[in-house]
């Protein structure tokens, strides 16, 4: 709710992207059309905060448990227009009590240890979740595919869900679209 995708596409991105919701883009025959859209609300977002017991600091960011909401994003640095949307991602962010640093690296080091191990509180990154028309994600959802863990894979940001897991595995075991298609639409409707 504190994501304010359409100014940032408006502004940023000159009006050119089309939202989505998916991580699979719209040319695909396996594009989930009916996930619930993305709303930009700010008092939503504080409720939600407040009911989950996240309460404003005397510095203003939450507090829970003795533990800030604060943590680092990261991208490449001096790719602009990441970083002009990482600060306006910050600006909504701190007026819902949550503390956003940038932090971004040289490439060389983004894309090394850093990226691989996962060693990053929250980055923003451009991927390309699919190679041609097969909508398999397993190297990116999979619990396997952490490779900070040991796995193989592109799982940096180490997503781990049971349900993703067993979604994957029967939709890549299948061979007829359809089919698949149900599977791939009850994944995105998860990973949503």
């Amino acid at each position: 709710y504190a994501l304010d995708k359409t100014t940032i596409i408006d502004a940023i991105y000159y009006g050119i992207p089309e939202p989505t919701e998916s991580f699979l883009p719209k040319g695909s025959s396996y594009f989930h059309e009916g996930l619930p859209k993305s709303e930009y609300n700010l008092e939503k977002a504080k409720q939600i905060l407040d009911e989950a017991g996240w309460v404003p600091g005397d510095d203003g960011v939450r507090v829970k448990d003795g533990v800030r909401l604060a943590f680092k994003n990261s991208t490449t640095a001096g790719n602009s227009v990441r970083e002009q949307t990482q600060q306006f991602i910050q600006q909504d962010f701190a007026e819902i009590g949550v503390e956003m640093e940038i932090s971004n690296l040289p490439p060389a080091v983004m894309w090394g240890e850093y990226w691989q191990m996962s060693e990053f509180d929250t980055a923003m990154v451009g991927i390309v979740y699919t190679t041609g028309p097969d909508p398999d994600v397993s190297n990116y959802f999979h619990s396997t595919a952490i490779s900070a863990q040991g796995g193989a894979g592109q799982n940096t940001w180490q997503y781990q869900n049971e349900a993703v897991d067993e979604l994957l595995e029967e939709g890549a075991s299948l061979f007829v679209q359809e089919e698949r298609k149900t599977i791939y639409n009850k994944l995105q409707e998860v990973v949503r």
